[in-house]
């Protein structure tokens, strides 16, 4: 079963000069290390430039850029979400295969 966001993020201020704010939320089971590592990748390079990503079981804090709405949000962690579980490491690539350790891309002709 794919990791899921089950619950709608909160948020809790935080004072600072770049309007960052902490978000929390509850995905339906712990992620494993990689599955982290890439959700990380893509939130960090988000617009929501999210830092400071927390892992703790099912629980998720992120500190982020405040967004514009909560639907921006919600569109935004849940597509973090599910890059990790396709496993692709950037915006259009894919984790590599066992047996090269790289990603593979491919032109279309």
């Amino acid at each position: 079963m794919p990791i899921m966001r089950i619950s709608d993020p909160t948020f809790e201020g935080k004072r600072s000069a770049d309007n960052r704010v902490f978000v929390r939320f509850r995905v339906n089971r712990a992620p494993d290390q990689r599955w982290i590592n890439t959700f990380k990748s893509h939130a960090s390079s988000s617009v929501l430039r999210a830092a400071n990503a927390i892992f703790n079981g099912n629980d998720v804090a992120l500190e982020l850029v405040r967004p514009k709405s909560r639907a921006e949000l919600t569109t935004a962690l849940d597509c973090f979400i599910e890059c990790a579980n396709l496993g692709l490491r950037s915006w259009g690539g894919v984790e590599g295969s066992p047996a090269t350790g790289r990603g593979v891309l491919r032109d279309r002709v």
